[in-house]
């Protein structure tokens, strides 16, 4: 029997600029009009698609922006005038600038000397911001290279204290541009990686301004994903357990600490990915296979065969991705949270170069957003992505159906015994169990939207963002 639906509204959309195609090929005013076009309520500003605006206005580019010539600017001022540009196309078309992103390297302080290094950068930004009247500031964790920065002579606690305190002051420069910081664990971050170490810095912070930015994917890849296993799951982890720290993050984490929300499910990669010394597994993985929520293969949504919302019992029949993203995005809704969810996706198919790149991404992720919110206002006590979360006591779960769609086996796979393989050694993965599972070494997924897993994840380094 299908819950009732709930009454909450429905939650403002947005997604990243970076979400829409590379800056390579496709500037930032055309991707503003795209999101409005496509019914989202609100774009995030992506820096690097900032930085290669205000170079195309040096150049002569987008004159018809501006009302008067920004000829002989000095940077800042070139800076300023750009932002105000980009406010007003925003505020033209109804759309809402919900988040500036991202700040990187805000960590590993070891001296005042650095914090105000750090401080010194986010000014710029904090000016861009007020000009662009967007008042929240993603700062993520990072991916620090060798030597580890954990040590005996500086240990954990000690790079945590540094966090807190680096925190304050730049939730204290912050609050002189009205602007709130929203801290966010990369998945890959060397020493910060979960919500429940954001969570302990930004309570200790304690500052109005300053609270945690929750992001699907990044939670997901880290405390339940493993690219660098042959499951792609983390080794003795199971669905049970993942769901527990959501509803214990749901019970923890006060709603009105919950800054923003990002969404994202992914593939499983064509590889196992490695760490290497200039780039973790998951960074990699995460480059290349993220796809939006809810999102089917192109062969099934094109022909009008799938419509998860028939079966909201069993909604992840064809879905691109793997990981419990509703049953996530189900928790941050019992947590109080009725903010924003914003697209963020990182994919190899940003690097297409045609025109209609950035249409075609904004309408499989406006299709995500509403068949995300759909299961989830039908269901709104976790009855979602095919799993039944009944709660029988604090902190315990039951799942009656698999934690995971299947893995799909491309047709050009050319071996019905490696097929058959995966298919039994899926059957034990989506057991639930602990039990190590080892797959055959490429899995492909593919779809009319380009290959997804990539056959081999030889993707150029500079089409990463670092």
């Amino acid at each position: 029997m299908v819950a009732p639906l709930c009454s909450y509204p429905r939650p403002k959309f947005a997604i990243a600029s970076l979400s829409l195609g590379t800056s390579t090929y496709h500037d930032l005013p055309t991707k503003i009009y795209v999101t409005s076009e496509l019914g989202y309520d609100g774009i995030e500003i992506f820096t690097p698609d900032f930085e290669s605006f205000v170079d195309e206005v040096r150049e002569g580019k987008h004159a018809e922006l501006f009302d008067h010539p920004i000829t002989s600017l000095s940077p800042s001022e070139l800076d300023h005038a750009c932002a105000i540009a980009i406010h007003n196309l925003c505020e033209s078309l109804d759309l809402e600038i919900p988040l500036f992103q991202p700040f990187r390297n805000f960590e590993n302080f070891r001296s005042q000397e650095h914090v105000d290094v750090g401080l010194t950068q986010a000014k710029r930004w904090l000016r861009i911001m007020r000009a662009l009247q967007c008042d929240l500031l993603l700062v993520c964790s990072n991916y620090i290279s060798s030597p580890h920065p954990i040590s005996e002579e500086y240990t954990a606690e000690m790079y945590r204290d540094a966090q807190v305190d680096a925190f304050r002051q730049l939730g204290e420069l912050a609050e002189e541009y009205g602007v709130r910081i929203g801290y966010e664990p990369l998945s890959w971050g060397t020493v910060i990686n979960n919500w429940m170490q954001v969570w302990d810095i930004v309570k200790r912070v304690d500052r109005d301004n300053v609270g945690v930015l929750l992001d699907s994917f990044n939670t997901l890849g880290n405390q339940y994903a493993d690219p660098g296993q042959p499951s792609t799951i983390r080794k003795g982890q199971t669905l049970a357990n993942m769901l527990s720290n959501l509803e214990e993050m749901s019970l923890t984490v006060p709603a009105e600490k919950i800054f923003f929300y990002q969404v994202a499910d992914a593939i499983r990669p064509a590889d196992i990915c490695h760490d290497d010394s200039d780039m973790p597994g998951r960074m990699k993985w995460s480059r290349a296979c993220r796809v939006f929520p809810c999102e089917p293969p192109a062969s099934e949504s094109d022909s009008g065969k799938y419509d998860p919302l028939l079966d909201l019992e069993n909604p992840t029949s064809g879905y691109l991705g793997f990981l419990p993203v509703t049953q996530m995005t189900s928790f941050v809704h019992r947590a109080g949270y009725r903010g924003w969810w914003s697209l963020e996706v990182f994919n190899t198919s940003l690097q297409e170069s045609d025109r209609n790149c950035p249409e075609r991404h904004a309408r499989r992720g406006i299709s995500g957003l509403r068949t995300l919110w759909e299961i989830i206002k039908a269901n709104p006590l976790c009855q979602t992505n095919g799993v039944t979360t009944l709660k029988s006591e604090p902190g315990t779960f039951t799942s009656s159906s698999p934690p995971t769609p299947p893995l799909s086996i491309g047709s050009d796979s050319g071996d019905s015994t490696a097929s058959s393989d995966v298919e039994s050694e899926v059957d034990l993965l989506e057991s639930d169990t602990e039990s190590e599972v080892n797959l055959p070494g490429i899995v492909r997924k593919t779809s009319g939207y380009g290959d997804y897993a990539v056959q081999k994840l030889q993707v150029e380094r500079s089409a990463f963002i670092v």
